[in-house]
Parts: structure tokens; sequence; C-alpha cells
């Protein structure tokens, strides 16, 4: 994640700033994902979404959830974006998938 002021503010990104202006201010990209495509997923998908994320929108991402079609999202403030390596995240998210009917490997 990089903000705008980081291209002034950090001597090293000073040289892309330019760049970046012109990647920010295009407007015609393509899609990038078949939304219907997504919404009509089957297989079962559950997410931590933490809510007071530093780097990603807890917004964003459960407007996300919502397109897809069998996910399942554990809205969290207990951890930051290294939920991952902290705590019982997976063991989490496994149970929530176990309650959904899905499939996982354990080798």
């Amino acid at each position: 994640m990089i903000y705008p002021w980081m291209f002034d503010d950090i001597r090293l990104l000073r040289p892309f700033a330019r760049a970046v202006d012109v990647l920010a201010a295009q407007t015609d990209w393509p899609p990038l994902y078949d939304t219907n495509r997504l919404a009509g997923n089957e297989v079962p998908v559950v997410a931590a979404v933490y809510h007071d994320d530093m780097y990603v929108d807890a917004g964003l991402s459960l407007e996300t959830a919502a397109a897809l079609g069998n996910v399942r999202t554990w809205v969290t403030n207990e951890y930051q974006h290294d939920g991952l390596r902290l705590g019982n995240v997976f063991a989490r998210l496994r149970s929530m998938m176990d309650e959904m009917g899905g499939v996982r490997g354990d080798g």
C-alpha cells in the first residue's frame, strides 16, 4: 500500500512519482474479473476481514465478499493486517469452512 504523499516524502520513491500520476489518472481500465461468474461461485470461501486494518479497507473487503457467491466472512478487530501470524485465525477459518460443509485438505 502506497499513498500519494509517500512519493514526496520518501526520497527513493520520488523517481516514480510521474509514472504513478499517469497510472492514477487512467480511467479506461478494462474489467479485471468476470463479475457474473464470480457471483455464481459455488466453491465455499471463508475470509477474515480485519475491521481496523491499516492497509485494506474493511468496507471494500465486505463489498467484494458480498459480490461473490458462497462466501462467509469473519469481521474482527482482534487483529490487524498481520492477523494470520497471530492467534488462531486459521483455526477459526477452518471451523467456518467446516460449518459450510467445505472440502479441505488435511495434508
